[in-house]
């Protein structure tokens, strides 16, 4: 914990009691985002997300995340190496064609929770788990690998457990998530 928390939790422990989800914030681009254009100011509690709202947001970010086409083979690692765990390095590399045909599941899942633990600091990386599934839905649909992401969302005073549904398209190599409520 950092001093500057510190004076903040005691002025609070001082006053009303507060919510555990009170200060919840979204990302910098949710928050840069005028939902009222035309006000001056907003009021903190407009903007600050519910624990819901929150989990709703992590699984857009990881959409976003699984989605995008990182730069890893193109990448000098022994010139630049600090380039590969830069956000230049943003998404994952293509799980399509050669990739996925040459790759086991160990591979794959190295795969995705190495691009989570990279860029989605929110996610407790010692609680992630990203496991294969089988659905009697997905019968005759080959060209899709089905998974789910477990983790734990890092909040005070206590975590929040998440769980995202997944399956990959290996012709388009397109990434569709479905939250389960836990």
């Amino acid at each position: 914990m950092t001093q500057s928390t510190q004076p903040n939790r005691a002025k609070h422990a001082a006053g009303s009691p507060r919510r555990a989800d009170s200060y919840l914030l979204p990302t910098l681009f949710d928050r840069l985002r005028d939902d009222a254009p035309h006000r001056q100011t907003e009021v903190p509690g407009e903007y600050a997300v519910t624990r819901t709202q929150l989990r709703d947001i992590i699984q857009r970010d990881l959409a976003y995340l699984l989605n995008a086409t990182n730069l890893g083979d193109l990448i000098d690692r022994k010139r630049y190496p600090l380039v590969e765990v830069s956000t230049v390095n943003f998404g994952v590399p293509p799980l399509a064609g050669a990739f996925m045909a040459s790759r086991k599941w160990s591979d794959i899942e190295r795969t995705i929770k190495d691009a989570i633990e990279r860029f989605e600091p929110r996610l407790i990386p010692e609680s992630l788990r990203v496991v294969p599934r089988s659905d009697s839905d997905r019968q005759g649909r080959h060209s899709q690998v089905a998974f789910e992401i477990h983790g734990m969302v890092r909040m005070e005073p206590y975590p929040l457990e998440f769980m995202v549904q997944s399956s990959l398209d290996l012709e388009s190599s397109r990434l569709h998530t479905d939250l389960k409520r836990i």
